[in-house]
């Protein structure tokens, strides 16, 4: 294992903790992506100043905001009625915009 796949992994397992526990307590969404953003930002920033572990923190930024987002959204998924699935497909595309406008802005739109 490389330097950079260390820190990944490390970063993955932080944020499906961070997941993890968000839900435990049910926390609002908007407190966990703004934890999630600072988790990411923490990697970049990481991986900037010790480019011997890579020369692309934007690249790590990416893989860690995706993988983030789509634990998110599963998790959400796993918690939609059966019997309703139209309706929570429709809920879960405005799920999904909301996790993008507060990890860009750091609260709801409004």
């Amino acid at each position: 294992m490389n330097c950079i796949d260390a820190v990944e992994g490390t970063a993955k397992v932080l944020l499906s903790q961070f997941l993890d526990i968000s839900t435990e307590y049910r926390l609002d969404a908007s407190a966990y992506i703004r934890n999630v953003k600072a988790v990411i930002d923490a990697v970049a920033l990481f991986i900037k100043n010790n480019p011997e572990v890579s020369e692309t923190p934007e690249l790590i930024r990416g893989v860690l905001y995706d993988y983030a987002k789509t634990q998110w959204l599963m998790r959400l998924e796993k918690s939609v009625d059966p019997d309703r699935e139209a309706a929570a497909r429709i809920d879960l595309e405005y799920q999904e915009y909301c996790y993008d406008y507060v990890y860009a802005h750091g609260n709801y739109p409004r």
